[in-house]
């Protein structure tokens, strides 16, 4: 296939039966191809089911202040906004938000915030250009089958000086090179994997001046293997009592702070977290 960033050759790297994943000879970029292609509506109609998982609120006002020390408290974005997690402590915050989302069970969620909400993708919403302070965007990268479109878009709407928070799995992360084709992240949904080099390279493309790639957390709820040749499916509610465990301890958190930044230094860390600049 060709590549979804450059478009030139693409060659095999591994193929699961229900997703292949193909290598940019050129820029090396990983892109999926699923045996099945699903519409997005159809795929994601009813992604957020049942009682959501408590969000991760400390991380979240964390990375709204450091926002704050930049761009101030403005107008904020957030695209694939989900059950609204990150919307209600920026609301909380003083921001005034805008919410994209595409899943039916999520955009009756956000709407129930207050906040304004668009249903399809960002790049039929319409936006002005230069309109927002800060837009995010949370493990929705690697869903899209044109991140470079996506990203230049993200980049036209954001005024200058604003910032985009963005974080997508690590195809070059622990977790991935001991499960392999196996990871819970790799999966049929999934239309790109990027690497630091990667994503660095891509936002650098879509118009980004000032980019800040760094790799962190890991994957531990995926460590084991498989069984019957099916991937470990991801539990959100196990990951988030398991996070808030750890958060809940000085002695794990500490101990958190310690791991992060030693997969920040290595590039192991299972997600890649990024403030870029426009």
């Amino acid at each position: 296939m060709t590549c979804r960033i450059c478009g030139a050759e693409a060659r095999l790297w591994g193929d699961r039966g229900d997703v292949a994943l193909y290598r940019c000879l050129r820029c090396r970029f990983i892109s999926g191809r699923p045996a099945r292609e699903q519409p997005a509506d159809e795929r994601y109609e009813n992604y957020y089911h049942g009682a959501p998982p408590a969000a991760p609120s400390a991380r979240y006002q964390e990375w709204l202040a450091r926002a704050e020390a930049v761009v101030g408290r403005g107008r904020l974005l957030e695209i694939g906004a989900g059950s609204g997690g990150f919307v209600r402590v920026a609301l909380a915050r003083g921001w005034v938000v805008d919410a994209i989302e595409v899943s039916r069970t999520g955009i009756d969620a956000l709407r129930a915030t207050g906040t304004n909400v668009f249903a399809g993708d960002v790049t039929a919403a319409g936006y002005l250009p230069e309109t927002f302070d800060l837009v995010v965007s949370l493990e929705v990268l690697e869903h899209l089958p044109a991140p470079l479109t996506h990203l230049r878009e993200l980049q036209r709407i954001t005024r200058p000086g604003g910032l985009l928070l963005l974080s997508t799995p690590n195809f070059d992360g622990l977790t991935r090179r001991l499960l392999g084709l196996w990871w819970r992240v790799v999966d049929p949904e999934h239309h790109g994997y990027f690497t630091l080099k990667s994503l660095k390279r891509a936002l650098r493309e879509a118009g980004y001046s000032r980019v800040t790639v760094t790799s962190r957390s890991l994957d531990i709820t995926s460590w084991r293997r498989a069984r019957d040749g099916k991937p470990v499916s991801f539990d959100p509610q196990t990951s988030a009592r398991l996070r808030d465990a750890v958060d809940s301890s000085r002695l794990l958190r500490a101990a958190k702070v310690a791991a992060n930044i030693l997969l920040g230094l290595t590039g192991l860390g299972d997600t890649l977290l990024t403030w870029a600049r426009r």
